[in-house]
């Protein structure tokens, strides 16, 4: 196994590209000096100088240690490739999940044992794109928790969003072990002309965040009860977690940001009732919706200040145990 880091590679590379007469004999080059015993240190210890014989002899030892030469590194491989120069195929910058994504396919779409079992499928993202080709795919679901993902067709959605599942291909987020790298690559390659990508997420701070940096996103899908009768649903028994709400703070700052770089710059919806949520509700009922009496229009802008009013955090999970009824948001 090789015994210097990517790090190494890249400073002997710039060395020998550059032909360095000396540098800075730093712990990075003092690690290659152990090794090698290559150039000659200066009476301080504070600069190694560098022959051009000694360019030619880091370049020949880098390729015997590593296999790689360093005047022409590669990172931007997957591990296999770099797996044929090298037995070190880490030095690669190309994850193995980077290239694939997790996906669920509406039962209409599926035959055999996937729809029987529920199957999901790991694809590499242009096989992945294939596919929305040939099944004439016209609605991405972004789904934010996996388990999530794993029971996705047992939510229970209105008529409109029931007909547009019919022709859906349900993507996981990703992470840990399934890298979101695959996920956003894929979004990248997508036609928002002829597919629509939606998000399903939590409906809190983070979960509105994650709907609005999604590549061509425009749609959430969230609980009837949070556009018609938002009291009712936060009436709802153990449904509410303001404590996780709390936790998002981050998020709830982006969120704000792009509602006050939109509307009023230098106004943020806060954790505090602010003009700014006041102006977002409808202006004839503006005090009812506050209460929460009464429902939110159909509009990004009010639901995230009913969430950021009302220290909303309400997860996936909860709406599958509460059976509530999911619909689309445009924002």
């Amino acid at each position: 196994m090789a015994s210097i880091s990517k790090h190494h590679l890249q400073m002997l590379a710039r060395a020998a590209k550059q032909r360095l007469p000396r540098v800075p004999f730093n712990a990075g080059w003092q690690h290659v000096y152990r090794l090698w015993q290559i150039g000659e240190t200066d009476g301080a210890q504070k600069q190694l100088y560098l022959s051009v014989n000694d360019h030619q002899l880091l370049r020949q030892m880098a390729q015997i240690d590593t296999g790689l030469d360093i005047l022409a590194l590669d990172f931007d491989v997957t591990r296999q490739q770099m797996s044929q120069q090298s037995a070190n195929e880490k030095y690669a910058n190309i994850a193995p999940e980077a290239d694939y994504l997790l996906l669920k396919l509406a039962p209409p779409l599926c035959q055999g044992l996937l729809a029987e079992h529920d199957c999901a499928l790991r694809l590499k993202v242009d096989r992945a794109v294939n596919l929305c080709e040939q099944l004439a795919i016209n609605c991405i679901m972004v789904v934010e928790n996996l388990d999530s993902f794993d029971n996705v067709f047992q939510y229970q959605f209105d008529q409109s969003m029931t007909k547009l599942m019919e022709r859906c291909m349900v993507v996981y987020r990703g992470s840990h072990h399934y890298s979101p790298a695959g996920r956003k690559h894929f979004l990248g390659l997508i036609d928002p002309a002829k597919v629509q990508v939606i998000a399903f997420t939590d409906l809190d701070p983070a979960g509105l965040m994650i709907a609005h940096s999604l590549d061509h996103c425009q749609h959430l899908v969230v609980p009837q009860l949070a556009l018609s009768a938002p009291a009712t649903l936060l009436a709802l028994p153990q449904i509410n977690s303001a404590t996780d709400f709390y936790k998002q703070q981050r998020q709830l700052a982006y969120i704000n940001e792009t509602i006050a770089a939109k509307n009023n710059p230098g106004e943020y919806l806060g954790l505090q009732p602010s003009p700014l949520v006041n102006r977002l509700m409808p202006s004839s009922s503006t005090s009812d919706v506050i209460d929460g009496s009464k429902g939110l229009a159909e509009d990004w802008d009010q639901l995230v200040a009913w969430v950021a009013r009302y220290h909303v955090s309400i997860k996936q999970q909860h709406m599958l145990a509460k059976k509530l009824i999911l619909s689309l948001l445009r924002f």
